[in-house]
């Protein structure tokens, strides 16, 4: 098998990557066990220097990093570099507040490192998710192996590389090209400790039963339903600005981005005016070009899903109020959308797929929200607009969502858009893939 990177712009291929064939696979396995093995004995102050050495090894690659993400993810070229330089801090933040993070090694409760973890990335942010779990796993001591989106063999080759620039033990950071059929058989290895997942709920499901058969701790960062809530009181301007910030980063393919709009009578019918004008401006362009307001998708499949998804809520009864059409010309653009008149029960708003489209749905009154929030399962985050605060905690409290933000932007300043237990100020737990561990001394 092969791996192909393609640029997203003009849908041309840009280059191929061979599958690591079986011998190769377990090479590397063998290989992480081993530096795991090893790199659990390093100081921190060890581990530490080589997170140092990561940071400023994509700090003087910056350049060069973002512009291969946007050209084989299709991201607008600023929003890589962002992409870059958060890598960066991560790196030196889990580098310089690690230790703290951890009792010492004299303690008698300790967390010892697992071994070789395991992370099953998605097409979303493939620097950031690698690196948001790398750096505190490796400063807690284990091995990491990843596992690229299919889409993105070229991103997953350059974080090899950048992790050998830094003199980092053989097989201490491993990239897996292999398909989706092998996986199952990395998961069962013996050598493998533990998994990380982030992404939809029914691959995530699958993956858990693979990981409790072999009885190892899985991490989960799932999609969930995300809306953005505008009551009759909300100041309409701030409101709308929220959602083309939360929905549209990145062409609105983040996953957990909220790109469902749900509003109330006495101003829904501005909310939708002024979602129409802003989105007329928002053309599809070069994404390396600082000037282009929307960048292509990231595959012909994940375009073909969203249009689809577009198509069915059409004859289903939504108003197409801007875009919902497959432009002409080469690459795998989607024009900035809006669907007005979307009833609950659609995929396009239960489960949207990614891609620059808003979905409005319009609600009787502020009490019809609640139910309607129970309806889309479990977890997700909602942003409550109201000039009323009071109103506005007390219906976030009636929501059936993990959190909820009044007059704010979901996920704003905390980094990738998910978060792992009691994490700092957004950042991976640190704790997440290590064993507690007890020391009792009879005196």
């Amino acid at each position: 098998m092969t791996f192909v990177s393609c640029h997203p712009a003009s849908g041309r291929q840009t280059g191929v990557f061979e599958a690591l064939s079986a011998s190769q696979l377990e090479g590397r396995l063998q290989q992480s066990a081993e530096a795991a093995e090893g790199w659990r004995q390093r100081t921190f102050a060890e581990r530490a220097a080589l997170l140092n050495q990561l940071a400023s090894q994509l700090s003087a690659n910056r350049e060069r990093l973002a512009l291969i993400v946007t050209r084989e993810l299709g991201q607008r070229l600023s929003e890589s570099l962002a992409e870059v330089d958060r890598c960066a801090h991560e790196c030196a933040y889990f580098a310089a507040h690690g230790q703290a993070m951890l009792p010492l090694a004299r303690s008698l409760t300790t967390f010892e490192p697992m071994g070789s973890v395991l992370q099953l990335g998605t097409g979303r942010f493939p620097l950031w998710q690698a690196f948001r779990l790398l750096a505190p796993t490796l400063m807690a001591g284990n091995a990491v192996l990843l596992k690229p989106a299919e889409n993105l063999p070229h991103c997953a080759r350059e974080i090899d590389a950048l992790v050998r620039a830094t003199g980092a033990p053989a097989g201490l950071v491993s990239c897996l090209l292999i398909d989706q059929p092998r996986v199952a058989g990395v998961i069962r290895d013996p050598r493998v400790a533990a998994l990380a997942y982030g992404g939809n709920r029914e691959d995530g499901a699958r993956l858990a039963v693979l990981a409790g058969r072999q009885l190892k701790p899985v991490v989960m960062e799932l999609d969930g339903a995300d809306l953005q809530i505008v009551l009759d009181d909300a100041d309409p301007e701030a409101a709308v600005a929220a959602v083309l910030d939360s929905g549209l980063r990145n062409a609105g393919q983040l996953g957990r981005g909220a790109r469902g709009v749900v509003v109330t009578p006495a101003i829904a019918d501005d909310v939708v005016a002024m979602l129409a004008q802003r989105l007329a401006g928002m053309a599809c362009g070069d994404p390396e070009d600082p000037q282009t307001g929307l960048g292509p998708l990231a595959s012909a499949s994940s375009r073909a899903r969203l249009h689809r998804q577009v198509q069915a809520a059409r004859r289903q009864g939504a108003r197409a109020v801007l875009g919902c059409e497959l432009p002409a010309g080469p690459g795998w653009y989607y024009p900035a959308s809006l669907l007005d008149g979307v009833a609950p029960e659609m995929p396009v708003f239960r489960r949207p797929a990614g891609g620059p489209l808003l979905s409005v749905l319009r609600v009787a009154g502020a009490d019809d929200i609640p139910a309607l929030c129970r309806g889309l399962g479990p977890g997700g985050s909602a942003g409550i607009w109201s000039r009323d605060l009071a109103r506005g905690e007390q219906l976030g409290r009636q929501l059936a969502m993990d959190s909820c933000f009044v007059n704010a932007v979901p996920g704003r300043d905390a980094g990738y858009p998910f978060a792992v237990g009691p994490s700092p100020a957004g950042h991976f737990n640190i704790k997440a893939f290590c064993t507690m561990k007890s020391l009792v001394l009879a005196v």
